[in-house]
């Protein structure tokens, strides 16, 4: 049976285009830090590129990180790692401090962090600087293969895509964003159904029982490693509370049930949209 209560939630949760705009904004100011200091003739538009949840229009709320790519022309800039980019930053940014991460720099700003991946253009997409080299990535074959699997599901698959996300909030679930996607799409591409709930049981009976340690990313013989399997036990329990809840609507019982599903996909789930 169709319930309204999940698309109402979904519609809620989705970062809407202003904020979206907003987001990419503030990630291409520091991407003209930057490129003031290390690249000053280079076109705004031909040196970073906002990626991830943003660039893919996949973000929910609340917003925790913006992902840019910042192109370097002369990679000898970063051949002794990221202390160039660092200084850069706090010199530009007064009262910003930037934080070493293992691809990059987190450039914590009022409302959520950019994450700044220092990029050069490679075939196919471009890599990205790492303590362990450079590694490749395709966002236009991503988003590309995310799209064709919309245009297959009627848009199903983003928005399965976001309750998932929702999911891995709630229960703070080690399962990386561009995880979720690929299985998602996978997921589409060999069920359906008609209703949420069943989507989700049906998606979760699936992944508790497949042995994901490694999934295979678009664009890329590399496949993305998954090596905290700790996910599993959370995949099994959501696996359960999804044959709960539909015990629960069975027997009428319409607050339990959706305290359930607000333990699965956060306490917003119910409260959107009702007048």
């Amino acid at each position: 049976m169709f319930d309204p209560r999940f698309d109402r939630f979904i519609d809620y949760i989705l970062l809407t285009p202003d904020e979206l705009l907003l987001a990419r904004k503030a990630a291409q100011n520091v991407a003209g830090v930057l490129r003031a200091a290390l690249q000053p003739g280079v076109d705004e538009r031909a040196d970073n590129m906002v990626i991830g949840s943003v660039g893919k229009r996949t973000a929910i709320r609340p917003l925790s990180a913006v992902d840019l790519v910042y192109l370097l022309r002369d990679q000898r800039l970063v051949s002794d790692g990221l202390g160039r980019i660092e200084r850069i930053i706090r010199q530009g940014m007064p009262g910003i401090s930037p934080l070493p991460m293992p691809h990059g720099l987190a450039v914590p700003l009022e409302d959520f962090t950019v994450m700044v991946l220092i990029g050069k253009e490679h075939p196919g997409g471009f890599a990205f600087w790492s303590d362990e080299g450079f590694v490749d990535s395709h966002p236009a074959a991503e988003i590309t293969a995310l799209r064709l699997s919309d245009s297959l599901t009627n848009g199903r698959t983003t928005r399965l895509l976001i309750l998932l996300k929702a999911w891995v909030q709630a229960e703070s679930v080690p399962l990386p964003s561009f995880a979720l996607e690929i299985l998602a799409r996978e997921f589409m591409s060999e069920h359906g159904g008609e209703d949420w709930a069943g989507i989700l049981t049906d998606f979760f009976a699936w992944i508790r029982q497949a042995d994901f340690t490694a999934i295979p990313r678009p664009g890329s013989g590399a496949k993305l490693l998954l090596p905290d399997s700790s996910w599993r036990k959370h995949a099994e329990a959501a696996y359960w509370r999804c044959v709960l809840t539909k015990r629960l609507a069975h027997e009428g019982d319409t607050l339990s049930e959706l305290l359930e599903w607000q333990r699965l996909l956060g306490p917003a789930f119910g409260h959107h949209g009702e007048d």
